[in-house]
């Protein structure tokens, strides 16, 4: 199934942004902000995605964590056509933000190893998974509670807490961080050749939803930036997350919306049996399709909407590959931000 990435509403949307020059340009940003040349390079780099191959996002119906997970995510893997890791560093990066008896807040710990397991199989160099709790969390600790060290120690798999992880100063990209020509970030990710990123399906009460793109500030040590990573919500957090995807390693997508979570999310939102397991190697595209099986539209979600004009998607197209989105798409129940 092939869906435009670009809908009317968007492209109508490019043209008002570049008659109005020094207007606002989206949420805080104006091209005084981020500048002409950095506005004007955003506009070709979408432009010239448009003639690229389709973006593949794997779909696959998975009801229980007591299934197969690994089997699930082999066949997604290879549908997507994920990219040949061999011999790679990878940096997995769970989403653990706390743990919370009766709310599904973190990535289940089953589809955490199912692809530590698959990642093995292909042959990954070195495997490492990784988090850095946005509260001020002892980020081990919940990944003990959850059940993840252990499974982590029978594989002599490392897991760092990103939090501490001997931070490292990067140049900032086209903008996107107002206050810094730098940002910092840990070793681990800097080491890896790739992040795969692997979110809870959820919906946030300040960015909309999690997904792959929204798990990636997780990256940014608190050590360095405070908690909840204050000094980026400054920033204005839309910016700050696709400001993060610019500067880290390729990131490539596995979401689990096994069970997911609608309304008070990332904490205190309720459970969704959605059944649902995505991967590809775009993940824009990813957590475009991920939003609508969640029941919103993504151009209400500012940091894809604006990841969606400024190009930092692979294609202007998407093409979902296994099962059919119209019979995963559910109805969450938004978030006070989507409402």
């Amino acid at each position: 199934m092939s869906k435009p990435q670009i809908s009317r509403r968007t492209f109508l949307r490019w043209l008002a942004l570049s008659g109005i020059g020094a207007g606002i340009l989206v949420i805080h940003y104006n091209t005084r902000d981020v500048g002409l040349g950095n506005f004007l390079r955003w506009m070709l780099r979408a432009q010239v995605r448009r003639f690229n191959p389709a973006s593949v996002v794997a779909l696959g119906s998975c009801s229980s964590y007591q299934e197969d997970i690994l089997s699930h995510l082999r066949s997604l893997w290879d549908q997507a056509n994920m990219p040949d890791l061999s011999g790679k560093r990878v940096l997995i990066k769970t989403n653990m933000i706390d743990a919370i008896e009766g709310h599904p807040t973190v990535t289940n710990t089953r589809v955490v190893v199912a692809l530590v397991d698959l990642l093995s199989e292909l042959g990954v160099g070195e495997i490492t998974v990784g988090e850095g709790s946005a509260f001020r969390r002892d980020t081990y600790a919940v990944a003990e509670a959850v059940g993840l060290i252990a499974e982590l120690n029978a594989r002599q798999v490392s897991f760092v807490d990103l939090n501490y992880d001997n931070p490292r100063p990067v140049p900032v990209k086209d903008g996107w961080l107002r206050r810094s020509t730098k940002l910092w970030l840990p070793e681990s990710v800097l080491e890896a050749d790739y992040i795969v990123s692997v979110p809870k399906m959820k919906t946030h009460h300040w960015t909309g939803v999690t997904l792959s793109l929204k798990n990636l500030f997780g990256l940014i040590p608190g050590s360095r930036y405070g908690w909840p990573k204050n000094m980026l919500h400054i920033n204005s957090i839309q910016a700050s997350i696709l400001g993060i995807y610019t500067v880290v390693p390729p990131v490539l997508a596995v979401i689990d919306g096994i069970v997911g979570m609608e309304g008070d999310g990332p904490l205190f939102g309720t459970p969704v049996e959605h059944g649902v397991l995505v991967v590809s190697s775009d993940p824009v595209a990813a957590d475009i399709i991920c939003t609508g099986l969640m029941g919103f539209n993504y151009e209400n979600i500012p940091h894809l909407s604006i990841a969606a004009w400024a190009g930092l998607w692979k294609s202007a197209h998407i093409e979902t590959v296994g099962i059919d989105p119209a019979s995963l798409t559910r109805k969450y129940r938004p978030p006070p931000s989507l409402q």
